[in-house]
């Protein structure tokens, strides 16, 4: 199946829509109170909220699961990988009381073992699967598509590690392994892997 791939991202952070041919998935959203940055980013690139069907955070933090509760509001299903759990919680402890933070309610999110994401996204006209690549935080995951992309958010780029950090190297190869040749961070300019 194919897929288009569009940033709607705004300031110095970018989001992602995956838009096969049977729904559409946005990859990270913004920080409390940007609602109206998101909604107008995406109209410029001719998408309506209305039309994205599912919502992946590769992590819980503001800037990339500060709108997921309103988005949700809006109908967007959350696809959460169970180790992210804990810190969908977490997240709120560290949100101030005037941020227009919208707390985030598990219930009816789709909450998935990392095996099972490739089912799911097969239903949504998506060939890939979403991965846990712990390494900037505990709760980081990737969308890896089978034809060699990879949606990394803010797992450190590979070529800024040092020699001890195994964590993320192990999360590097686990994306290499998969076949990856892009990479779509959630900050800077894609690029080919090394």
């Amino acid at each position: 199946m194919s897929t288009n791939i569009i940033n709607v991202g705004y300031d110095s952070t970018n989001y992602y829509v995956i838009a096969s041919d049977l729904k559409k998935l946005l990859i990270d959203c913004g920080w409390p109170g940007t609602m109206g940055k998101l909604r107008g980013q995406m109209r410029r690139k001719g998408i309506e909220l209305s039309q994205v069907n599912y919502l992946l955070v590769t992590h819980f933090h503001p800037d990339h699961a500060g709108l997921t509760q309103e988005l949700r509001n809006e109908g967007m299903q959350l696809l959460l990988i169970e180790p992210q759990l804990p810190y969908v919680e977490e997240l709120k402890s560290h949100m101030k009381p005037d941020s227009g933070y919208v707390e985030i309610v598990v219930e009816g999110s789709f909450v998935l073992k990392p095996k099972d994401s490739r089912a799911l996204l097969k239903k949504a006209g998506i060939d890939g699967e979403i991965v846990p690549t712990p390494g900037h935080s505990p709760d980081s995951v990737s969308l890896v598509l089978d034809e060699g992309i990879a949606f990394t958010g803010d797992l450190t780029n590979e070529f800024m590690l040092t020699e001890e950090d195994v964590v993320c190297r192990a999360s590097w190869k686990r994306i290499y392994d998969m076949g990856t040749k892009m990479v779509y961070p959630a900050h800077g300019n894609i690029y080919p892997s090394k």
